[in-house]
């Protein structure tokens, strides 16, 4: 008998945990089985609500855990994002430039805005199994690496538009 991994429910703007700070966690934390059942149901749930990222307070836990992932040959990215899970991130930015492009989040439903984030960075943080790693990114992926790490300082991608000019509905944003 298979046990399907749990899809949790996914916090709204509003819950204190969306703003609070995250607590990091060391290898032996990460190694505990109700650490490494968190990680399934985060991609559970990132699946379940067609996101490319969630951030552990997005599921109501203040923990330094974000995990990403998207299918190569998908509309978003062609190329896709590899399925990774991130505790304790760092990020370095090698670009000063910044690019705006559209962004959304599961925490903020139905809306989209014009986010300014840097092209390319350095990755570092423990890997499922609390191993050290490094990595880098650019594009696409380096914008869900920020708006994820934003999520564990107790930011959503509204805090850091320049203003609400192009904050839209999505379904409007399809009309057009």
């Amino acid at each position: 008998m298979t046990v399907k991994t749990a899809v949790r429910k996914v916090t709204r703007l509003g819950n204190p945990v969306l703003r609070n700070g995250t607590r990091p966690l060391s290898p032996d934390e990460i190694a505990e089985p109700s650490v490494q059942r968190l990680i399934d149901e985060m991609f559970a749930t990132m699946d379940e609500y067609c996101g490319v990222g969630v951030a552990a307070p997005q599921v109501d836990q203040p923990l330094a855990l974000f995990v990403m992932g998207l299918p190569a040959g998908t509309e978003r990215h062609p190329e896709g994002i590899e399925l990774t899970a991130v505790f304790n991130p760092k990020v370095h930015f090698l670009d000063t430039e910044l690019e705006s492009d559209w962004e959304g989040c599961l925490s903020v439903p139905g809306l989209r805005g014009q986010v300014p984030r840097h092209r390319k960075l350095e990755l570092s943080g423990l890997d499922r199994e609390g191993v050290a790693f490094t990595r880098i990114y650019e594009g696409f992926p380096a914008r869900v690496v920020q708006h994820e790490t934003d999520h564990l300082m107790g930011k959503v991608y509204l805090d850091r538009m320049s203003g609400l000019a192009t904050l839209a509905f999505t379904d409007e944003l399809a009309r057009r």
